[in-house]
């Protein structure tokens, strides 16, 4: 997936959904909303009406003078998953969890490696004994799937990679995003929300929803397409538990072209070693 705190294998998420295509899942559900749509409050139906301007967390229209800079809101997040310092302090993570992918029959196990500055690997290992693996490394990014083959990231894919590799994303989104700006109060997923509008140079165009109300980022939208209406993926975070002094989600999904995945991390430690055989990228079959 583009990286985030959970930030574990979209490559790994894209090839497990390949496999998947031999055992075609259940008719999708329907299509994401397109900017228009998604300016409305849940529930609403029809054709895509002009979005509404974006309101205060009382409703009253908010002017764009009045809403906070994505920097503020970047700086409120970042005090909410416990602040700069308390991020600063960890150095590495090994977490572990279970992943749940359409049109996979049984439960996959996850693992991922995290070394600071930017080395990561994940690893998810299907039911069937099927392994993908994607990661960082000082080259950039990688992904390797069930035979063994190993391919660079390129374009765009390459840049979310390696941007989202650096271990203290979460708390450095205003230099990740220099050019971010606050779109306005929008209502998804049953939550009001301030969305920022961001991307990284030569990365995706990605709208970041964080909770009007604690501050949490909760939703991630990525438009690999600019020109698309619609989302290429929707990533989804929530069950936000404190360890070690930050707060981290350990309930994650994304929606989009290649189905659909869900996460769920039962073991996360900080500041363990983790090798340079752990996170190296493997020899390409």
């Amino acid at each position: 997936m583009s990286r985030t705190k959970w930030r574990v294998g979209l490559g790994a998420w894209l090839m497990a959904g390949s496999l998947a295509a031999q055992n075609p899942p259940a008719p999708a559900a329907a299509p994401s909303p397109t900017p228009a749509q998604a300016a409305q409050p849940d529930g609403a139906t029809g054709a895509a009406p002009t979005p509404r301007p974006p309101t205060t967390s009382t409703g009253a229209i908010a002017t764009p003078a009045a809403l906070p800079s994505a920097q503020e809101i970047f700086d409120k997040y970042a005090a909410a998953i416990g602040g700069r310092d308390a991020w600063k302090k960890l150095t590495s993570r090994i977490s572990r969890g279970t992943v749940k992918i359409e049109g996979i029959d049984g439960t996959a196990t996850l693992l991922v490696y995290e070394r600071a500055p930017l080395d990561n690997l994940s690893m998810i290992t299907l039911s069937n004994g099927a392994v993908v693996r994607d990661g960082v490394d000082a080259k950039g990014g990688w992904e390797q799937d069930p035979t063994g083959k190993v391919k660079s990231l390129e374009g765009a894919r390459g840049v979310d990679s390696r941007t989202g590799a650096n271990f203290y994303y979460e708390v450095e989104l205003g230099k990740v995003y220099p050019h971010a700006k606050t779109m306005g109060q929008r209502t998804a997923d049953g939550r009001l929300a301030y969305v920022v509008e961001a991307s990284a140079p030569g990365g995706s165009l990605r709208w970041l929803y964080f909770d009007a109300e604690t501050w949490l980022r909760f939703r991630t939208d990525i438009f690999e397409n600019v020109l698309s209406p619609s989302p290429t993926t929707i990533e989804r975070y929530d069950d936000y538990k404190e360890v070690d002094g930050i707060k981290f989600p350990f309930k994650a999904s994304a929606r989009g072209e290649g189905g659909s995945i869900d996460f769920r991390f039962t073991v996360v430690h900080h500041n363990v070693t983790v090798t340079d055989d752990e996170v190296a990228r493997p020899i390409s079959n």
